[in-house]
């Protein structure tokens, strides 16, 4: 039996008995509701279902054998991936508390099943990915989880990794985002000069509210600059200390409230 230790398991009629093809990984949903789901995931007219469910404050139900029987929550995808559906709303970010619990999912699905510690934007790869990936055959539910919370994935994984006893895998070169600070925005439209690097940085300006999801797409340009000077004045910084150019201070406590490291 696939149970989550800590978990409270309440097992649902909508689900697929042995329906798993693969373990690729987990899906971030949000419920945009309060309030356990169990009730709507036990009707069978609701066709609605997933393995998880966080509360606000990190307590985790579990609603059917992970990685054996798949819930009902991303269409397409549910045979392959599991599922977290989060208490809350789009617009607001995950409590410290849920992504404690996401990271404890996470941790025991790679012990369990070797999802691997990767974040991903992905309907196929393996790895931490969201509902709205998925588009159309996934139920075209494209504003879930919403983009403060799926940039709060890469601060989940950094959790589990640690739970895990492993090392951060997150870092970023502090050398690599100042070039891309300074190369990007006079370069040609979504020019990368360092895309892994700059695009950890951008999913926290996001998850910080500062940079608008169009712009995370790992080029350093023009509205990125902008959000990190934007970050540096809320940080305290003033005059040329805010200029949108990254330093070592303020992209190491960028870091921290979002589960990367900083390097040389």
């Amino acid at each position: 039996m696939a149970r989550m230790p800590g978990a409270t398991y309440r097992s649902v009629v909508n689900v697929h008995r042995d329906g798993v093809l693969e373990r690729r990984g987990l899906v971030l949903h949000v419920q945009d509701d309060t309030g356990s789901p169990y009730g709507w995931f036990n009707t069978p007219s609701s066709r609605a279902s997933s393995d998880f469910w966080v509360r606000l404050d990190g307590r985790i139900e579990q609603y059917c054998e992970t990685g054996v029987d798949y819930a009902w929550a991303q269409g397409a995808g549910n045979p392959y991936y599991a599922s977290v559906e989060t208490e809350g709303h789009p617009d607001t970010p995950l409590t410290p508390e849920q992504v404690e619990a996401v990271a404890h999912i996470y941790a025991w699905g790679h012990s369990q099943f070797g999802w691997p510690l990767a974040v991903v934007n992905s309907a196929t790869a393996h790895g931490f990915t969201y509902h709205g990936v998925g588009a159309a055959a996934w139920g075209n539910h494209t504003g879930c989880p919403g983009d403060v919370r799926k940039a709060q994935r890469t601060a989940i994984l950094a959790r589990a990794s640690a739970i895990l006893g492993l090392s951060t895998k997150v870092s970023v070169s502090l050398a690599h985002v100042v070039d891309a600070a300074r190369r990007d925005p006079a370069a040609a439209q979504g020019h990368t000069t360092h895309r892994a690097e700059a695009l950890v940085v951008e999913q926290a300006l996001g998850a910080e509210g500062v940079l608008s999801p169009q712009w995370i797409d790992g080029s350093f340009g023009s509205r990125t600059v902008t959000a990190y000077a934007a970050l540096q004045r809320r940080y305290g910084y003033t005059g040329d200390d805010a200029d949108g150019i990254p330093g070592h201070s303020s992209l190491s406590r960028l870091g921290a409230a979002h589960g990367f490291t900083v390097t040389a």
